[in-house]
């Protein structure tokens, strides 16, 4: 009984043999036990060098999306183009769309910081719209209680616009007589066959036109398109001062008065020797501005049921206005929504009325006169400004 109800060991074949033993402990040495508590150390230790490894590769990609992105919108406001989101997704983020907004951030500090300048997103024909109504809800929205649907105010495409102290520029456009004198012997050294006298002689249109010098730090006659702003400047406020908007008919008109006739043959818009095109049509400089986003025409007489009342803004070339007469098309041309964001109401009426009342021979006054002349001009300037806001028919808006 207790023979059977013991438990049978391991038979004789099946323990390991001295041999066996043997073989097995020459085969295995003996491992020291490392603690678990230095294995987790050399774990983590290893874990926070990959990590570290992966952020700066991060960082360091973010940092060259930046940059091509500081690069990208400086060369397209070269071009006075505007930079869209689909191009800045497609030649500066790649696949990685996501990070837009770290991207678009750092990339304006950077602008900001090292050109003084900014991405500003320009406002669309719908958004201008509603800023300019501010209507409030209605009788049928008020008793149901249902709210206006918003309409999309950014449009997804930028401009570069500065961000300099308005004070900050007027300071370095002042005369500076120590620049006055070196840049007095630059234009002899660069131009020896040059009779530099005060008045410039426009009989030749196609000769060269050399800048002027006025011993500022800011020298704005060695832009190429000073004359093109120029005179985008006066069709901005020419618009302005008849409501807002003015017939094609109406704007030709006074540019013509200005020396700025609508004939093809005829190139009135010039630029300075630096520029690759030294003169342009009208046609052709309004059809740029429409391009820039300067300026907005719309059609408003004509047959305007087959192709929208809308023309103009995305046409590869402005019809001239004899084309338009023959076709019976009626235009008006309004601001456009880079007008907006870059120049601004208020600025434009502000140049108009600074150049209608300060007069070369004010200012040379000393003392108390001096006092009383600036103080006439501010008045004088302030009368000219109200007048400009009612003709525009109403409040000038800032830039937006």
């Amino acid at each position: 009984m207790g023979r059977s109800t013991a438990r049978a060991g391991p038979s004789q074949s099946q323990r390991p043999s001295q041999s066996q033993k043997t073989r097995t402990g020459r085969r295995q040495p003996h491992v020291e036990e490392v603690p678990e508590e230095e294995d987790e150390e050399e774990e983590e230790e290893a874990g926070e060098g990959e990590e570290m490894d992966v952020d700066g590769e991060a960082d360091s990609e973010i940092s060259r999306k930046v940059n091509a992105l500081v690069r990208l919108a400086l060369f397209t406001e070269h071009r006075r183009a505007v930079l869209r989101r689909d191009e800045i997704n497609k030649k500066v983020l790649g696949s990685n769309s996501r990070v837009f907004n770290q991207v678009f951030a750092e990339a304006q500090q950077k602008l900001k910081s090292t050109f003084g300048m900014e991405l500003a997103e320009l406002p669309t024909r719908a958004g201008l719209d509603q800023d300019g109504a501010e209507e409030g809800p209605n009788e049928a929205q008020l008793a149901t209680g249902v709210k206006k649907k918003a309409n999309a105010l950014g449009s997804k495409t930028y401009i570069l616009r500065s961000t300099l102290d308005p004070v900050l520029v007027e300071h370095a456009a002042q005369t500076e007589e120590d620049i006055l004198e070196e840049e007095a012997g630059d234009q002899a050294t660069l131009f020896p066959a040059l009779n530099l006298s005060d008045e410039e002689d426009d009989s030749d249109e196609d000769a060269e036109r050399i800048p002027k010098y006025y011993g500022s730090v800011i020298a704005w006659s060695k832009s190429d398109q000073l004359g093109s702003m120029g005179i985008l400047y006066v069709i901005l406020a020419l618009v302005l001062v008849n409501g807002r908007v003015i017939a094609d008919g109406d704007l030709r008109r006074s540019l013509k008065t200005l020396h700025l006739p609508s004939n093809p043959a005829v190139h009135p818009v010039r630029h300075s020797s630096s520029s690759t095109l030294r003169a342009l049509s009208l046609d052709t400089f309004l059809s740029n501005l429409l391009k820039q986003g300067y300026l907005d025409r719309q059609q408003v007489g004509g047959d305007t049921g087959k192709k929208g009342k809308k023309s103009g803004g995305g046409a590869k070339r402005l019809r001239t206005q004899a084309e338009d007469q023959e076709a019976g098309k009626i235009f008006e041309w309004r601001w456009g929504s880079r007008a907006f964001s870059e120049v601004g109401e208020q600025n434009i009426a502000n140049f108009v009325a600074e150049f209608m009342v300060v007069t070369d021979g004010e200012g040379e006054e000393d003392g108390a006169a001096a006092t009383r002349s600036r103080a006439r001009q501010q008045e004088l300037m302030k009368k000219m400004y109200t007048g400009i806001e009612k003709a525009a028919g109403g409040g000038l808006t800032d830039l937006k």
